[in-house]
């Protein structure tokens, strides 16, 4: 343990001290018995003189007697330092160093958006000594500057000031207030990465000899290469040193929205309800309503608009935009959220995709049995469109009834080739009978193994469909088990209507898309008229898509009994309607919704007309590069989304790292659409990476993809302060935390500027000095001496 050393000893010693240094002692020697026995040592020989001064010669007074056996003890005190041999050890000590490490990087220029009230404080702290803009470096140099530099001062009167600056991790080159100042506005912030860590570590290796009292930080606390904060404060705890940490700028999240991961339908006929699917993240705007729209490029007309609230619990939310394109051509749409106040970076705020329209004829054959009212109106309002080519067949009609009706043939189509020309067929209530098992092979390969992969509606009726066709060729097409069906008995009084209700995964879906937007389509289905007789056909069939179903009625698996199903089989769609009263919809407001319902279905149906000319399947990228750290987003998506793999993992896509392993990675079905799988990578090293779709095999080459994971992010990649961690290193170093309103306290916080340690000196022995061994022969002759006066001799 040192001590300060008196004056008089330095002077006494030779010893000369600067201005403001001074020197600590301590002793040093080489006795070897442990501290226990020197003890019990020292105690025996208390005991053994007092105890011998004490018998001898009683005539003499007893404080006599002890005054000599205290000069006996002193003798033998002084042999005992001889043979331990005493040093003073002698060490020159300084003021302490505070090191002021002040963040010079990129981040520092950012303007932050402050709250009102303490944006106008932090406008009149910085206007006073000059500046204008608010920004985390202009705050830095305000700390410093403002009160005539009292900060620097005040360090530089209890301390050593030692000014440091992240970007090269370099020192000032002067300690004078003056030039300090000079040199802080002459500045301006060009560090293109932060190594905070780093930095911190070059400050303590720099003092190495002579750790400093403190080690003041001005920054935003944001580290982008290098070690992380918290261990460059692990080493700083193990040395002393507390961290005194000014956090600059707003640390709110930061003021951000962005779109992401667009999907919409490359080709589409023209009239056709387009889904724009987006995901959606905010920060910094909790809680605030922000206005998603859709523009054509070459036109600033919006096209549809939806709002969306930013939710701080589902941080990506999904946003969907409806539109029906009537031109031909191809056109390159903009889905953009409409920047807002305080946001920083507006390029992510939007997406871009082109999109062909064509006009093509779609060929539809619409069998029925009898006319019935659904064959009726189904007849009339696709006859009326342009866009249909439309077939008929009516199973119980005169043979005159062929020559009356243009688009009414004789017979089911015999041949295969006949049947395959169109691109939709529509099966009512017909009676099986009727049709050859040739006939009905024909229309099951037509959707499972034709090469274009044809649609199949089926409407259920109250004689024929779908409890006919148990033991035909089409009872594997069908989404239902027809073993459990049932049909309302026919003298049974059907006077309780319902409204059908589309489920979720119905709204999502271009067929039932009755408004302009998902709002305005919910209320539609929730005002059409009600329908009344229906199969209850509870089982359905695995991977089968509910689009609708009753609102009340619940099978016996406790689900609703479905009115509107979807499958996929083979290449092909068959959609099933469990009722054939789709014409009551017309009620009061003609074929507008009916019209409108039955259009999309049969589009949507026949889209593989459009994507003939390209089977194939795309892996895409929602970017090429990404930095480490950020996931990446796989997606295979299949042009014709019937030539998808029935399996909702059935995609397995090869990832490649040069001089790494390669990975076998299987991609999920999107809830989206079935002709899209997907995944999302997460912590990839750096690195260029290729991936390239294994399963399915495509026809001719296999898609692929190239990106490349970078480090380190770029300064601006983060520009939200981590105060979090600034806390953090600060509590765990004993040192304290700051914001820019509280830094006055700072100076008032730092510890005590106590003398350090700054060089040590050559040990002085004491054990062999004269005026030792003459103050033991001045006892020795004295005790003599008053031995023979006292008679003890």
């Amino acid at each position: 343990m040192t001590k300060p050393l008196p004056i008089w000893i330095e002077r006494l010693l030779g010893i000369h001290a600067e201005p403001g240094e001074g020197m600590a002692w301590s002793l040093n020697h080489t006795w070897g018995w442990p501290a226990w026995l020197t003890l019990l040592f020292a105690v025996f020989a208390v005991v053994f003189v007092v105890s011998t001064y004490l018998r001898e010669n009683r005539r003499s007074p007893a404080w006599f007697r002890l005054g000599l056996a205290g000069i006996r003890l002193l003798l033998i005190a002084i042999v005992l330092v001889m043979l331990a041999q005493f040093a003073l050890l002698l060490e020159r000590t300084g003021l302490p160093y505070v090191a002021v490490l002040v963040d010079d990087s990129l981040s520092m220029s950012v303007v932050d958006q402050y709250p009102d009230e303490l944006h106008s404080r932090v406008r009149r702290q910085i206007g006073a000594v000059g500046y204008e803009k608010p920004s985390r470096w202009n705050l830095a140099r305000t700390l410093l500057i403002e009160d005539k530099a009292a900060l620097l001062k005040g360090i530089q009167k209890e301390y050593k000031l030692r000014m440091y600056y992240l970007t090269g991790e370099r020192s000032s080159q002067s300690a004078e207030i003056g030039k300090l100042l000079d040199e802080l506005r002459a500045l301006e912030p060009e560090g293109e990465s932060s190594r905070l860590g780093q930095a911190i570590r070059a400050v303590l290796n720099d003092l190495r000899g002579s750790a400093p009292a403190a080690i003041v930080l001005l920054t935003d606390g944001i580290n982008t290469d290098g070690p992380p904060l918290s261990e460059a404060a692990a080493l700083a705890r193990r040395k002393g040193v507390p961290l005194f940490a000014v956090a600059l700028g707003d640390d709110r999240p930061v003021r951000d929205l962005k779109l992401a991961d667009l999907l919409v339908d490359d080709v589409v006929f023209a009239g056709d309800v387009v889904n724009f699917e987006a995901k959606l993240s905010g920060t910094g705007y909790d809680g605030k309503q922000v206005q998603v729209v859709l523009r054509r490029l070459d036109k600033p007309d919006v096209l549809a608009k939806t709002t969306a609230v930013i939710d701080p619990v589902n941080p990506s939310q999904a946003v969907r935009l409806t539109h029906r394109p009537t031109e031909e051509g191809e056109f390159q749409y903009v889905v953009e959220v409409e920047p807002q106040a305080g946001e920083l970076q507006t390029d992510n705020n939007r997406q871009q995709r082109t999109i062909r329209v064509r006009k093509e004829q779609i060929r539809v054959l619409l069998v029925y049995a009898y006319p019935s009212f659904e064959y009726r109106y189904l007849r009339n309002m696709l006859g009326r469109d342009s866009t249909i080519d439309l077939d008929t067949v009516l199973q119980e009609a005169d043979l005159e009834h062929a020559e009356q009706d243009a688009s009414a043939l004789k017979s089911f189509p015999v041949r295969r080739d006949e049947l395959f020309r169109y691109d939709v067929v529509i099966l009512g209530d017909v009676n099986p009978s009727l049709l050859s098992d040739s006939m009905l092979q024909n229309l099951a390969d037509f959707v499972d193994k034709s090469g274009k992969g044809g649609a199949l509606v089926a409407i259920a009726g109250p004689q024929f469909m779908p409890l006919a066709y148990r033991d035909t060729p089409l009872a594997k097409l069908l989404p239902v088990e027809l073993g459990s069906a049932r049909i309302p008995e026919p003298d049974q009084s059907l006077t309780d209507g319902f409204v059908v209700r589309p489920t979720e995964l119905g709204l999502a879906s271009p067929p039932m898309q009755l408004g302009d937007s998902p709002g305005q389509t919910r209320e539609i289905w929730d005002k059409l008229p009600p329908l009344y007789w229906m199969v209850e056909a509870a089982d359905l069939k695995p991977a089968v898509r509910v689009l609708a179903e009753h609102p009340d009625r619940i099978g016996h698996d406790g689900r609703r009994l479905p009115v509107i199903v979807m499958q996929y089989v083979g290449a092909g769609k068959v959609l099933f309607h469990a009722t054939d009263e789709s014409w009551r919809w017309r009620y009061r407001v003609g074929d507008v919704f009916f019209a409108r319902y039955w259009i999309q279905t049969i589009r949507y149906l026949a889209r593989s007309k459009l994507t003939d000319a390209d089977r194939s399947a795309a892996l895409t990228l929602d970017r090429r590069e990404y930095r480490h750290g950020e996931s990446v987003s796989l997606r295979v998506r299949f042009a014709d989304e019937r030539m998808a793999p029935a399996a909702d993992d059935g995609v397995t896509v090869v990832l490649e790292h040069e001089g790494h392993k390669t990975r076998r990675i299987k991609l999920q079905r999107s809830t989206i659409s079935r002709g899209i799988f997907e995944t999302r990578l997460e912590n990839l090293a750096v690195g260029s990476y290729h991936a390239w779709v294994a399963i399915p095999t495509v026809q001719g080459q296999a898609p692929a993809a190239d990106f490349t994971v970078v480090a380190p992010p770029g300064e601006f990649e983060r520009i939200q302060p981590d105060t979090a961690e600034l806390k953090r290193a600060a509590e765990a170093t004993k040192g304290r935390f700051y914001t820019f309103a509280t830094a006055k306290r700072l100076l008032k916080d730092l510890p005590e500027g106590r003398q350090v340690p700054i060089e040590s000196l050559p040990p002085r022995p004491l054990w062999n000095r004269w005026p030792l061994l003459a103050a033991f022969l001045v006892l020795l002759i004295g005790e003599w001496i008053l031995r023979k006066v006292g008679g003890m001799v």
